[in-house]
């Protein structure tokens, strides 16, 4: 820089830090683009760049009183660029840490939510599958606790392949009427931890 834009630019300084609106416009101008070059390179974001941009800007024009002291104003707007943006970064980190922390925790709440939920439908299930007729209860249980096939219930109970469906039909319908009333609840549960 040479001596005579030196003492130009200290002059602005000293008239900005009287409040003069025209320096503080100069001076934007003239390192405005410096400043959003230097916060693109850091942030790789425009947005956060611009925001960058106004937040020094902001900054220079509140402690405008101490301007008129700097020697080297490129250098001090590097430094508090520098600063800025770094801090910017920092507290980027921070939210983004506290936003994962926050969601593994839903989660958490979310999983515990619904293994609650699924103990109190099996709950509600089992007390329903006991009111069921004896043959049927064994077959139900066979069939959805065991994961035997109907053949294989048939000849373990001693019964037709035949009777043990219809058994296993009547079971089901009992169940489907037994338990719609509660089904509602636990859908609208399930959909709401869907979304």
């Amino acid at each position: 820089m040479s001596q005579n834009s030196n003492t130009t630019e200290q002059k602005l300084l000293l008239e900005l830090s009287q409040g003069s609106e025209l320096a503080f416009t100069t001076i934007y101008n003239k390192y405005k683009n410096i400043v959003y070059s230097t916060a693109l390179k850091i942030t790789k974001s425009k947005i956060l760049a611009e925001e960058a941009v106004q937040d020094i800007f902001l900054k220079i024009w509140q402690n405008r009183e101490t301007l008129a002291e700097i020697a080297n104003f490129e250098n001090y707007i590097f430094i508090i660029s520098r600063n800025h943006l770094f801090n910017s970064i920092k507290k980027i980190a921070r939210e983004t840490s506290i936003i994962s922390e926050i969601n593994l925790n839903d989660t958490g709440l979310i999983d515990t939510d619904i293994t609650i939920k699924d103990e109190q439908y099996n709950t509600i299930l089992n007390q329903i599958v006991e009111q069921l007729p004896p043959q049927q209860q064994k077959v139900y249980q066979m069939a959805k606790r065991d994961g035997l096939s109907h053949q294989k219930i048939g000849e373990d109970l001693g019964i037709s392949t035949e009777t043990v469906k219809k058994h296993m039909a009547q079971a089901l319908k009992f169940i489907r009427i037994k338990i719609s009333p509660y089904m509602n609840m636990f859908m609208s549960l399930l959909l709401f931890f869907k979304l």
